[in-house]
């Protein structure tokens, strides 16, 4: 431990650093290794790291759908989590008030891979319970937004919402 403390500290000086800040910091080290990141607790971060990461590579919207589906996690915002899945070749298709459901769900496509639809859980000023039972209440497309009100039972202020999100494409219009 002292050669290492040595190896540390003359490195340290040959750059400009004082001995005593030097000695401090092999410390802090020694330390943080003692507890900071046991062999167990990396084997285990190595493993779910390793498993993200193919499940990214190979399933890249089913993976997107999911990471989706589990916010809030508190590392990427929605946003950035599409962009990454659209850069890297995932259909996603936006929000809408005749295909959407509350989570992201997959769709067929023409080719061999699903397609990302975003759910209502992405836009924000609504509420689950409410937008769960417009969905129930879908059995034929909602034809424009006052059916949608009559069928769906959304307020003026959630129909709003969706409009901002441009979540009427089905019916043939833009926010």
């Amino acid at each position: 431990c002292s050669s290492d403390l040595e190896r540390l500290v003359t490195r340290m000086m040959a750059k400009g650093i004082r001995a005593e800040f030097a000695e401090r910091v092999f410390e802090q080290v020694r330390g943080f290794g003692e507890y900071g990141f046991p062999e167990s607790h990396a084997a285990s971060f190595a493993l779910i790291a390793y498993a993200t990461a193919w499940l990214r590579c190979h399933w890249p919207v089913e993976f997107t759908c999911a990471l989706l589906n589990a916010q809030p996690m508190g590392f990427y915002q929605p946003a950035q989590i599409v962009g990454d899945a659209i850069q890297n070749g995932a259909e996603v298709r936006p929000v809408d008030v005749n295909a959407s459901d509350w989570d992201c769900t997959l769709e067929k496509t023409d080719g061999p891979k699903c397609a990302l639809r975003l759910g209502f859980r992405q836009v924000t000023g609504l509420a689950e319970e409410d937008l769960r039972r417009m969905v129930e209440r879908r059995t034929t497309p909602y034809r424009d937004p006052a059916d949608l009100w009559r069928r769906g039972g959304l307020t003026r202020r959630q129909i709003l919402a969706l409009a901002r999100a441009d979540a009427f494409a089905s019916l043939g219009m833009t926010r």
